[in-house]
């Protein structure tokens, strides 16, 4: 009966006395509440940092791993007993949205790779080179691996037998081996690992390779949808830093004037896509073939030791080509945040689109309130700037559907922490119920059935008479934005974390950046160092002593690789590693 419990399997026994089995099932039951505590007990403990265990660790992610599948088992059958979530409605607009954006951008469909396709074997061994990279560094291979490397070696020596299994495969095949979960444990979080059977694998990465290579050609993508290849992070919270410091009068506050820096995620945007939708929509930029064999990969059958299931509702992250469709489905949710006529201006024409973060004249920029937009795969950046008449009748708009009699909007308004008092934002009346009126209304631009914005994990940063400060955060950095015109006293800091940000046309410095390394991503550079530690036990000396995270935590490193050496005493290491 616990074994099932465990397995997410009914247990019944046929002719078994009633009074057994609700004593059975009250244990069972008892058992279940206790085995879910420790599990959570132990993980608040691991995520804290207290010192746990080798052993504690690996048991408590096969339990989180087990609740997770429970909690996804039930969340598939509710699907299959209430869905489609999406209305016809909704359906019928977003996919109204879409015809329109591709139309209006002349788009041309992605056809079905041709049988003599000139950059056939280039993509391929793209594709079997990136297969290949992560075995590099890999020690001990198990079955699989050693499996997927030989047909990798196979398809390096065959290449033309190889593409023509791919485009059979992707023309006829729609069912396909389960694939095996696990959860890789980063201590803060969880990040499923899908083992997928290597020859199907081949097959999704040429056709990931294949899909990206055409879709960038027709310039599908617009210049807001990141990471891109011309804006690594670091450069990529420059370019933002510098397009917002670009705008027309954008410190300008005379007349009460305001900016709000929105940012924000899509939250479950994996998780609430809809197969059948999605086959729609892949259909308007690809041939249907890909179409259908791409939805067919998604549902699969998921399998972790004695627990399975069917995957019918949204996305399977682990597929090669996932990172192609979730880029497509992010962009049709930009479309209904921006409107079409916006994020056209934005993209700019067809057959010449705009650089990143800039317009074609300063009429188009400030012919909407919404300036600059990014999305960095579910994260959304957004810049507005509103005049006094327009901030007013937002807000209005806002207290009249969540009136505010008491002033309450205040509390639980979140802020930026990690910067002293002075440098936060100033919680005014004005500018936090212009924070939420925003907030309000591009949330309620989404579909619940597809995505939605959750306030916790949100940050409304305004920039107004009252507030001297821009704020955001970025690709794990913080950033402060305080323009020249609202300097008190000091003039520009020279030192490391500041930059100086320069109007493009007068040449002038007129703002500047304060930049620090965010907590989170901190916190994750400690749990690799954590992780590295963990595993020196059972590793060999020489990958960690070649460890890229060596330098992070140097006396607890040199311990490890003491002991990994089986010296006692630092003299006894070669004196090439001292």
């Amino acid at each position: 009966a616990w074994r099932c419990w465990k397995a997410n399997i009914p247990w019944r026994v046929p002719g078994l006395p009633a009074p057994v089995e609700n004593m059975i099932l009250r244990y069972v039951k008892q058992k279940a509440d206790w085995w879910t505590n420790v599990a959570h007990y132990n993980r608040e403990r691991i995520r804290r940092g207290a010192t746990v265990d080798k052993t504690v660790c690996r048991k408590n992610l096969g339990r989180l791993t087990r609740l997770y599948l429970k909690a996804e088992q039930e969340r598939q059958h509710n699907y299959l007993k209430d869905g489609p979530y999406v209305t016809p409605e909704e359906a019928v607009a977003i996919y109204t949205t879409t015809v329109h954006w591709l139309e209006s951008r002349k788009y041309s469909p992605i056809p079905f790779p041709p049988l003599n396709y000139k950059h056939d074997t280039k993509l391929l061994i793209l594709a079997l080179e990136r297969l290949k990279e992560q075995y590099m560094a890999a020690v001990r291979l198990n079955q699989q691996q050693r499996e997927e490397l030989g047909l990798v070696e196979q398809a390096y020596d065959n290449p033309h037998e190889c593409l023509q299994r791919i485009k059979r495969h992707l023309l006829t095949q729609r069912q396909f081996k389960e694939i095996n979960i696990e959860f890789m444990d980063l201590y803060s979080h969880l990040i499923p690992v899908y083992e997928i059977e290597p020859l199907e694998k081949i097959t999704d990465c040429y056709l990931d390779q294949y899909l990206w290579f055409e879709a960038d050609k027709r310039h599908l993508f617009p210049n807001w949808v990141k990471p891109a290849d011309t804006e690594p992070p670091p450069l990529l919270v420059y370019k933002w830093c510098h397009g917002i410091n670009n705008l027309h009068d954008v410190w300008e506050t005379e007349s009460g004037e305001c900016v709000v820096m929105l940012q924000t995620e899509f939250e479950k945007m994996y998780e609430k896509v809809d197969l059948t939708l999605m086959n729609r929509l892949l259909r308007l930029i690809v041939d249907h073939n890909i179409a259908d064999y791409i939805t067919a990969k998604n549902n699969v059958v998921i399998a972790y030791k004695d627990m399975s299931h069917t995957n019918g509702y949204g996305l399977i992250r682990g597929l090669q080509f996932a990172s192609f469709v979730t880029q497509y489905y992010g962009l049709i949710l930009d479309l209904l945040l921006l409107g079409l006529t916006r994020a056209s201006e934005i993209a700019g024409p067809p057959q010449m689109p705009n650089d990143y973060l800039s317009f074609r004249d300063v009429r188009t920029e400030a012919r909407h309130p919404i300036r600059l937009y990014t999305r960095y795969i579910s994260k959304v950046y957004m810049m507005l700037r509103f005049s006094a008449d327009d901030a007013k009748d937002l807000i209005q708009r806002y207290l009249t559907e969540h009136p505010d009699p008491n002033n309450e909007n205040i509390v639980g308004y979140n802020n930026r922490k990690c910067w002293p008092r002075d440098s936060r934002m100033r919680l005014m009346k004005h500018d936090v119920n212009l924070g939420r009126a925003v907030f309000w209304d591009m949330k309620n631009r989404l579909p619940r059935s597809m995505t939605t914005f959750e306030w916790d994990n949100s940050f409304v940063s305004v920039y107004s008479r009252d507030n001297p400060n821009l704020l955001f955060n970025m690709s794990g950095f913080e950033v402060r934005i305080l323009p020249k015109v609202r300097m008190a006293a000091e003039g520009f800091a020279n030192k490391d974390g500041v930059w100086a940000l320069q109007n493009q046309l007068t040449k002038e410095r007129t703002a500047q950046a304060f930049l620090r390394v965010d907590d989170e991503a901190l916190k994750a550079f400690e749990n690799r160092i954590r992780q590295v530690l963990m595993s020196s036990g059972s590793t060999t000396f020489t990958k960690i002593a070649n460890s890229e995270w060596l330098r992070g935590s140097p006396c607890r490193m040199y311990v490890r690789l003491l002991v990994s050496a089986g010296c006692s005493l630092p003299s006894q290491l070669s004196p090439g590693v001292r």
